[in-house]
């Protein structure tokens, strides 16, 4: 058996199993050839052999012993005896790593504890697991960080979604709860009446008090207007009735409960045509149930 100077790396820090003491540079050290593990000289030979529990190398592990019989033929029991002597005898080779002789059996050697196993140092073994451990929890913990930036940024989109969604709803609700929003309907669904040729429904959008004027000046009331349109309605089957550039104003005139409306009418039943610009004044109140009524229509 050879020794060696502790002059590698892989001594280093290492601490002898015997004795329980730091390996310190320059101490002489054997390593197992059977586990790797690095001794003190002396503790290894104090012990005869390895001190690590169950390696084969220890003298207190049990060695098993093969009962299995060779057949030896004619052999003379000289010619036994050397063949016994042959296979006793251990063969030696060179470590890859310090050149030291060393059984050919041994899987560490105890010059420099090269794995001749594994071709490497198991410290190179180790470094390459910390290394590997490392850059797997740099990338779980970038996989991590990238889960949570989409998370984040979907929940922000989300929220933003949603706000904007109740933004939308909340000023649609607000239109649709407006005044301007109201008095548009109600001119609309006057006019749709007007087109169905229904007077009665007409009716219901005007005031009690309401009159019309035309162009000539003269006036009429709600019962004298209706009933005007609707003999133009019994003598003709084809009428035409469009409003266009339909706008609020709002001038000294008007107030919350007193809204001015023009737009442009075109309107044509058999010979009879009405067209020009149509100004409507409408009302809200206790006497229109709080409803947007026409009291005022002037065609100019």
């Amino acid at each position: 058996m050879k020794e060696g100077k502790s002059k590698y790396d892989f001594i280093k820090n290492k601490t002898c199993p015997y004795c329980q003491s730091k390996i310190k540079a320059g101490a002489d050290f054997i390593v197992c050839s059977s586990c790797g593990t690095p001794h003190h000289r002396e503790c290894w030979d104090e012990n005869k052999g390895c001190t690590t529990y169950g390696c084969s190398e220890n003298p207190n592990t049990e060695k098993s012993i093969s009962l299995q019989a060779e057949d030896v033929g004619n052999l003379t029991p000289e010619q036994i005896a050397r063949s016994l002597n042959e296979t006793i005898e251990k063969k030696f080779i060179k470590c890859p790593n310090c050149n030291n002789e060393i059984e050919d059996k041994s899987v560490y050697c105890r010059f420099c504890g090269y794995n001749l196993k594994e071709k490497r140092f198991d410290e190179a073994k180790k470094e390459f697991e910390k290394e590997f451990k490392k850059r797997y929890k740099e990338k779980a913990d970038f996989s991590r960080r990238r889960f949570l930036m989409t998370l984040v940024s979907i929940v922000f989109v989300t929220a933003a979604v949603g706000y904007l969604t109740y933004l939308s709803y909340s000023k649609l609700d607000e239109y649709f709860s407006s005044d301007d929003y109201r008095i548009r309907s109600t001119v609309e669904n006057w006019q749709k009446a007007w087109q169905d040729k229904d007077t009665e429904k007409m009716k219901t959008y005007l005031t009690d008090d309401y009159k019309f004027y035309g162009k000539n000046g003269k006036s009429a009331d709600s019962e004298e207007r209706l009933k005007k349109l609707e003999s133009t309605f019994k003598s003709q089957n084809d009428m035409e009735l469009k409003f266009s550039r339909f706008r609020i104003i709002s001038d000294s005139t008007t107030d919350e409960n007193d809204r001015k409306v023009q737009f442009e009418q075109s309107y044509k039943s058999g010979k009879f045509t009405e067209n020009g610009l149509k100004t409507l004044r409408v009302y809200k109140g206790e006497e229109t149930n709080g409803d947007w009524k026409i009291y005022r229509e002037i065609l100019d």
